[in-house]
């Protein structure tokens, strides 16, 4: 005992440990996609904030060049551009926080508010190229002095139309990333923070999901243990809910088939019983001296042993048809038979017992062929016992009859005899397994069992209608091919 209760609590650890992997799991996946959209939005904001005040930048030191060019233009426009220089050069520059340089139409440099290395160079830049087409352009660039990233915007200068020069405004990106830094800060914060609220809350969604799930795991290892009565929890209409009904749908079928097994084993016992008790009693009495020296009583005892016997052969036969058939790997060899053919073949083959046993027996059917995807034996074994069946029941003179028709998709085949007939009381069990009814000519209590396994097997019914003394309707319905 002490040894089964340690490994069921190996099995209840390993159970454990299975939901742990579990909630890990589901925190993975939801750690991995938040993840993936917090640096997406991470990336997307520095993208944005960095493109907003690069252009913010870029857009001041437009504004800068216009009134440049403004001013050049109302005041200045009388003056050649060397003597602006010359003269009034701070006019270009003033309250302006951008390096200013002024080229002329070859790109050389004649005037840098900074006083650099390039007054007198040809600056050959992107946005220079393209200022002395006429048109304002500004790039990216690193200042070969300090290293630092600048933004240079080219400007041409007109004079009633006519392009004089370039204006060129320099500024550092450095205030740039100082407020994409700023806000960045803030954007992290607020990441980190989004990834922690995300854990803990995955961890706490993840084990509520994982409770049901350990629930079932009880149930299911109760359900190993033998205790079928175990019953999930179906509350909800999602997957788990589904596993839980499936679970009891389970331990419900298992609860009827032990209480079938426990009904077959007991209906067996109780059969094979009899004709064994009725053997031995027989055997053991025609051992006594007496019995032996009386002819008739010996005879008698033999009779009795030799019919029990059979009957427990038969007995046999139809427990190891019934096994054979209720079995899931049976196989049944099915064809596209003549079923008219088929019953009227069973139908001469009992023939000659009805004229023994002086009984009226008729085939009709109107059609000579009806196919249906049938086993040809094993439909001649259910007519073959319904028509024996009729035949045991019917008495002298009476009157059996196999009427074959159609009926909507099926073929149906009926057995009518006047014989004994069933008790309305007995009708709705004598296909059940080891029925054998009120009537002291029935046998092992399963011809009729295996009769309706088979017709099952082909999807079809076995329908017995029956009045007592007066007949018996058996039907058997399959479907036909058209």
């Amino acid at each position: 005992m002490e040894l089964d209760n340690k490994k069921s609590k190996s099995k209840l650890g390993i159970f454990n440990i299975n939901l742990n992997s579990i909630i890990f799991s589901i925190m993975k996946i939801i750690m991995l996609f938040v993840t993936v959209v917090v640096i997406g939005f991470e990336i997307f904001s520095y993208s944005s904030i960095k493109n907003y005040y690069e252009s913010a930048l870029v857009g001041a030191m437009l504004n800068q060049a216009r009134y440049n060019q403004v001013l050049y233009s109302n005041y200045l426009s009388r003056y050649d551009l060397s003597e602006i220089i010359i003269g009034d050069k701070n006019s270009f520059y003033r309250n302006n926080i951008s390096q200013v340089q002024i080229l002329d139409n070859s790109a050389n440099v004649l005037f840098d508010s900074l006083g650099s290395s390039q007054i007198g160079k040809k600056i050959n830049s992107t946005d220079v190229n393209n200022a002395n087409k006429g048109e304002y352009s500004y790039q990216k660039t690193i200042n070969s002095k300090t290293g630092e990233e600048v933004i240079a915007l080219s400007y041409p200068l007109n004079d009633n139309e006519k392009q004089i020069g370039i204006l060129r405004l320099i500024s550092s990106t450095k205030i740039v990333r100082e407020n994409v830094n700023n806000r960045m800060v803030v954007y992290l914060f607020f990441g980190l923070l989004t990834l922690i609220i995300t854990l803990i809350v995955s961890y706490y969604a993840s084990k509520r999901w994982t409770v049901p799930i350990k629930k079932l795991t009880v149930v299911g290892e109760k359900l190993a243990q033998g205790d079928f009565k175990a019953k999930a929890n179906e509350s909800g209409k999602n997957e788990i809910s589904e596993l839980g009904q499936t679970l009891n749908f389970m331990s419900e079928n298992i609860i009827k088939r032990e209480d079938m097994k426990n009904e077959f084993i007991s209906s067996v016992s109780h059969e094979l019983r009899t004709p064994l008790t009725s053997i031995k009693g027989w055997a053991i009495t025609l051992q006594s001296k007496d019995i032996q020296s009386n002819e008739d009583m010996l005879n008698q005892g033999l009779t009795i042993i030799e019919n029990e016997g059979e009957r427990l052969s038969l007995m046999v036969e139809d427990l190891l048809d019934f096994s054979r058939l209720s079995s899931s790997s049976f196989q049944y060899e099915k064809e596209d038979l003549n079923i008219v053919a088929l019953v009227k073949e069973v139908y001469t083959q009992l023939y000659p017992r009805s004229i023994n046993e002086k009984i009226k027996f008729d085939f009709i059917s109107v059609y000579d062929e009806i196919i249906a995807h049938v086993d040809k034996n094993r439909l001649k074994e259910v007519f073959i016992n319904i028509i024996d069946n009729a035949m045991k029941f019917t008495e002298k003179d009476g009157q059996i009859s196999v009427i074959i028709k159609k009926e909507d998709s099926n073929v149906c085949i009926d057995i009518k005899d006047n014989g004994e007939g069933i008790k309305e009381d007995e009708i709705a069990f004598v296909s059940s397994k080891f029925y054998k009814g009120s009537s002291s000519k029935s046998q092992t209590g399963l011809g009729l069992s295996i009769c309706e396994e088979i017709i099952k097997a082909h999807d079809g019914k076995l329908i017995i209608k029956s009045k007592y003394t007066v007949g018996t309707t058996v039907t058997v319905l399959l479907p036909r091919i058209d």
